[in-house]
C-alpha cells in the first residue's frame, strides 16, 4: 500500500459517505433500511467491496486495509457532526442516527468488521451529555436485533458492549437517572445470556459499604433532641448495618440488636400511619373506596390519552429524584414522615427476613432437594452455618406479617404495591436456588447425531416404565377427560335399563288435581298452568300406546271451551267476554289470552283433566 493509495481511498470514501447521509430523508424517528441499503450498494460499495473500482492494491496474506480506513472516516464524520450541530438543534440526532445506519449496513454488507458500531457509538456517548446519552441509547434499543447479531459476550461485540454501559453506567447519577440506570441494566440482561459470569454473583456477596451516621457522643450531646429521638435515632442506624452484611446478625448479640431495632421502628411506622389515616379523617373502608374510584377514573382517563402518560412518565423521569438515605440526626423525624421513606425501610425488612427463612431447617431441607433435582453436587454460594428456629423465628414470621399490613394500608395504592414486592420476592427465591446450583443452562442443545437421539429415547422410555414412578393423578390427561371416561363402561341395554321409567299418564293427571287442590296460596295463573301442562303431558305419554285417544282428549276440551260462547247468564259472564275467552278449534287446538285467564279457565282445565282420566281408565266422566 502507498501513501497515494491510502490517500486517494481515503478522500474518495469520505465524499461517499457524506453523498449517502445528506441523500437520507431527515424524518425523526423513522427508518429507510432500504433507502439506506440502495446508497450504500451505489457510492461506498464500489469503493469497498471485491469490484474495487480504484484498483488498490491487495495482498492476499494480509487483512484488508480498506476496513480499517473506512472506520476511521466514519469515526471522523460522525464526530464532525457533533461538532457541527448541537444538541439541541432538531436535526441533530437524526443526521447522527442515518450516519450509524449507514454504518451499520455498510457492516451487514461484509465493508465493516462486525465490531465497529458499537466502537462508534461508544465513541459518541463520551461526547455528549446525559441528555444526549439517553437517545443515543433510544437508538441502541430500537436497533439491538443488528447490533447484537452473532455476539459472543466473552469477546469481540460483548465485551465493547458490556464496557460501554459499564461506563455509561458511572456517569450517571443514581438519585437523578435511576430509570435511565435501569433500562441499561435491563437491556444488558436481555441482551447476554443469565448465567453469564459477569452479571451473576456467584459467590453471594453483600455489599459491606458502611453506611455513616452520627455517633453517639454527638447525638447524646445534643440538646436540640429528647430523649425518646435520641434512642430511636440509634436503633434505626444501628439496625441498618444488617441490610447490607446479613451474615454479621449470626455474631454475638446481632439478632437481639436487629429484633429491638426492628420492635421500634414498625411501632414508630404504626404511629404515623394511624395518625394519617386520623387526620384524613372518615372511615378506613370509606375512603379506600373513595380513592379507588378516583384511581380508577384516573386509569380510564389515562387510557384514553396516551399523550398524557407519556408526559407524565417523562415528567417523572426529569424532575423525580430518588435520594439516598441521609443519615443526619436532623433529619430522621422529617424522612419518616415520608411514605416512599418508610416504604422503602420496609421492603428492605422484608428482603432481609426472606434471607433469614432460607436457614430454617424445613427451608433447608427443601432447598436441598431442589438442588439435587437440578444435579447440583454443591453450593456456589457461601451460607453460614445457622438454624433459624424457636422464639427468633416467631419473631421473624409476627413482624413480617405486621410490616405487610403496614405496607397494605401505606398509600397510594398500598395493596398493589404490596403484590408486586410480595411476587419479585417469590421470583427472588428462585433465582437463588438457580445460582446456588451453579447457574445451570435453561436451554439444552439440540440432537444432532442419530445415536445421540436413540440414548435420548431410550433414557426416556426407563423413566417412563421405572415402577417407582409416580403415576399421573389424571389418567387421561386432564380431570374433566378422565371423570367422562375413567369408569366402568357399560352396555347400551344396561345403561337403557337404569334409565328412570316414565309416569303413568293416570298418575300424573291424579298428581296435577291433588296439587292444585292442596295449593290454594297459588294464584289463578299458576294453577292454570300445572292443569293445562297435565294435559300436554298425558297426551305425550300416551301417543306410542293410545294414540287414537288423543283426539278425544282435544274435542272434549274444545266442547268445554264453547260453553264460553253462550250468552250471559245469572251469575255468568257476557258474552264479549265469552268470546273473547273462545279458543281456535282449528286443528284441535285452544288458545286462550294469556291475559284474560279467571277462575272459568281454570275450572275448565280441570273438568278436562277429570274427563281425560275418565277415558283414560274408561270410567264415566
Amino acid at each position: 500500500m502507498s501513501t497515494t493509495q491510502y490517500q486517494l481511498f481515503h478522500e474518495r470514501i469520505e465524499q461517499a459517505i457524506h453523498q449517502c447521509i445528506d441523500a437520507c430523508p431527515i424524518t425523526i424517528k423513522t427508518t429507510h433500511d432500504a433507502t439506506i441499503e440502495n446508497l450504500v450498494r451505489s457510492n461506498i460499495g464500489p469503493l469497498a467491496s471485491a469490484e474495487n473500482i480504484l484498483n488498490i492494491n491487495l495482498m492476499d496474506e494480509k487483512p484488508d486495509w480498506r476496513k480499517n480506513a473506512t472506520e476511521l472516516a466514519f469515526k471522523r464524520i460522525l464526530l464532525d457532526l457533533v461538532h457541527q450541530l448541537k444538541e439541541s438543534t432538531p436535526d441533530h440526532f437524526q443526521r447522527l442516527f442515518n450516519g450509524l445506519d449507514i454504518v451499520l449496513t455498510t457492516t451487514d454488507l461484509g465493508f465493516l468488521d462486525p465490531v465497529v458500531p458499537l466502537t462508534l457509538l461508544e465513541e459518541l456517548m463520551d461526547v455528549h451529555t446525559i441528555d444526549g446519552c439517553e437517545q443515543l441509547f433510544d437508538y441502541i434499543e430500537k436497533r439491538k436485533s443488528r447490533l447484537t447479531v452473532n455476539m459472543i459476550p466473552g469477546r469481540g461485540k460483548g465485551l465493547v458492549l458490556l464496557r460501554m454501559c459499564n461506563e455509561l453506567l458511572r456517569r450517571l447519577s443514581k438519585e437523578k437517572n435511576t430509570v435511565f440506570c435501569g433500562r441499561i441494566l435491563m437491556f444488558l440482561a436481555n441482551s447476554f445470556p443469565l448465567g453469564e459470569r459477569s452479571g451473576v454473583n456467584l459467590r453471594g456477596d453483600f455489599n459491606t459499604e458502611p453506611v455513616q451516621y452520627d455517633k453517639d457522643e454527638d447525638v447524646d450531646a445534643d440538646p436540640t433532641m429528647t430523649e425518646d429521638q435520641k434512642i430511636f435515632y440509634k436503633l434505626f442506624w444501628s439496625t441498618r448495618k444488617y441490610f447490607s452484611n446479613p451474615p454479621i446478625l449470626f455474631q454475638n448479640d446481632g439478632f437481639d440488636e436487629l429484633r429491638k431495632g426492628g420492635d421500634a421502628i414498625l411501632d414508630r411506622f404504626k404511629h404515623i400511619s394511624n395518625n394519617e389515616q386520623a387526620v384524613s379523617g372518615g372511615d378506613a373502608t370509606e375512603r379506600t373506596s373513595i380513592k379507588r374510584k378516583r384511581s380508577d377514573a384516573m386509569e380510564i382517563d389515562l387510557e384514553a390519552n396516551n399523550d398524557t402518560v407519556k408526559h407524565m412518565l417523562d415528567e417523572i423521569n426529569r424532575e423525580y429524584q430518588f435520594p439516598r438515605l441521609l443519615s443526619s440526626r436532623k433529619l430522621l423525624e422529617l424522612e419518616i414522615e415520608d411514605t416512599r421513606f418508610r416504604r422503602n425501610v420496609i421492603v428492605q425488612f422484608l428482603i432481609l427476613f426472606q434471607y433469614l427463612y432460607g436457614f430454617t431447617q424445613d427451608e433447608k431441607e427443601e432447598t436441598q432437594k431442589l438442588l439435587n433435582s437440578r444435579g447440583a453436587t454443591k453450593q456456589s454460594l457461601v451460607q453460614p452455618n445457622f438454624t433459624l428456629e424457636g422464639k427468633e423465628l416467631q419473631w421473624v414470621q409476627d413482624t413480617e406479617v405486621q410490616m405487610l399490613e403496614l405496607l397494605q394500608l401505606t398509600k397510594p395504592h398500598g395493596e398493589l404495591y404490596t403484590d408486586i414486592v410480595q411476587t419479585i420476592l417469590r421470583h427472588e427465591r428462585n433465582w437463588i436456588i438457580w445460582k446456588a446450583a451453579g447457574c445451570p443452562a435453561f436451554e439444552k442443545p439440540p440432537f444432532t447425531l442419530p445415536e445421540n437421539i436413540n440414548q435420548a429415547q431410550r433414557d426416556k422410555r426407563t423413566q417412563l416404565t421405572n415402577k417407582f414412578l409416580t403415576p399421573y393423578r389424571f389418567s387421561y390427561g386432564n380431570p374433566e377427560t378422565t371423570k367422562m371416561y375413567d369408569q366402568e363402561q357399560q352396555k347400551l341395554d344396561i345403561t337403557m335399563q337404569s334409565r328412570p321409567k316414565l309416569p303413568e299418564p293416570i298418575q300424573v293427571i291424579d298428581e296435577a288435581l291433588s296439587k292444585i287442590e292442596q295449593n290454594n296460596d297459588l294464584s289463578i295463573i299458576e294453577r292454570y298452568d300445572i292443569a293445562n301442562g297435565a294435559v300436554f303431558q298425558t297426551t305425550r305419554l300416551i301417543f306410542n300406546s293410545h294414540a287414537a285417544l288423543i283426539p278425544k282428549i282435544y274435542h272434549i276440551k274444545r266442547d268445554i271451551y264453547k260453553s264460553f260462547k253462550e250468552p250471559k247468564t245469572e251469575g255468568g259472564s257476557s258474552t264479549s267476554e265469552a268470546n273473547n275467552s273462545n279458543s281456535d278449534t282449528t286443528a284441535g287446538k285452544v288458545s286462550v289470552s294469556v291475559d284474560e285467564k279467571d277462575e272459568r279457565h281454570l275450572e275448565a282445565e280441570i273438568d278436562v283433566l277429570k274427563k281425560t282420566r275418565g277415558l283414560l281408565t274408561g270410567s264415566s266422566a
